[in-house]
């Protein structure tokens, strides 16, 4: 019961914060991923009309 107990509490604080940071990091790594894609998308759309 004691060992029961004790893993609840670490559990969902280990449910929590890493949802959280998984979040964060998957936003930076989104927008740092998107900022080249989206200036060689243009760059080829620009070669493309010339």
């Amino acid at each position: 019961m004691e060992q029961e107990e004790l893993r609840l509490p670490l559990a969902q604080e280990s449910m929590t914060r890493p949802a959280e940071g998984n979040i964060a990091n998957g936003l930076v790594w989104g927008i740092l991923i998107s900022i080249p894609l989206w200036i060689s998308v243009i760059g080829w759309v620009m070669g493309f009309l010339h």
